[in-house]
């Protein structure tokens, strides 16, 4: 894809219709005989994984939990989560240390209060052992930054409404590498309505 065929266009009505297929597609017909399908999970991947980098506040909602949320970690990994503190702060993600683990305080809005144990546990598999992401911190910052992403994310399966899937379109349509998500799936299937019309042959 070139930028310019994933450039928000200039008029609304440009946009003929956007329906979503199997919880989990979005299809976008434009009135220029483009057809763009956009894999929701994917593309709110890579929107969020772009803000993520940036950090900017205005666009990294944070929930405070009335009640602290605790999760049981084990001595190395208490260690460790207390070392990189600082690093998921900067993320909208706070804890207490405690001794059996943390107290979560705070959390991104898009991540359920129910998946931060999972999100930990899927960074602490990012290496083979805890010491060694240690070492290797600054070189799996974007790997973790994707798990987070990841986390955060509209899923598959669930279902949108019109202004949602327009406003993942044009977010999408704004980040710097809306082709994939940060693990490198792709993000948009483009098609014109000649390349459908010659799969059925039609030529008229």
């Amino acid at each position: 894809f070139s930028k310019e065929a994933l450039s928000v266009p200039e008029k609304e009505n440009e946009i003929r219709d956007i329906f979503q297929i199997f919880d989990k597609y979005i299809v976008i017909e434009f009135t220029d005989g483009k057809l763009w399908i956009i894999d929701q999970h994917a593309a709110a991947e890579r929107i969020n994984f772009e803000k993520i980098q940036k950090r900017e506040s205005s666009t990294l909602d944070v929930q405070n939990l009335l009640v602290p949320t605790p999760i049981i970690f084990s001595k190395e990994e208490r260690l460790f989560l207390e070392e990189f503190k600082d690093f998921f702060l900067g993320l909208g993600i706070n804890f207490e240390m405690k001794e059996y683990g943390i107290d979560i305080l705070s959390l991104p809005s898009m991540l359920p209060v129910g998946n931060a144990e999972a999100l930990f546990r899927e960074i602490f598999e990012i290496s083979d052992n805890l010491d060694t992401l240690k070492k290797d911190f600054d070189r799996k910052r974007e790997d973790i930054l994707a798990t987070v992403a990841c986390h955060t994310s509209i899923r598959s399966g669930q279902k949108l409404g019109y202004e949602e899937m327009k406003n993942l379109f044009e977010e999408l349509s704004s980040c710097e590498n809306p082709y994939s998500c940060p693990h490198g799936r792709p993000a948009v299937w483009r098609l014109t309505r000649e390349q459908i019309d010659t799969n059925f042959e039609r030529t008229y």
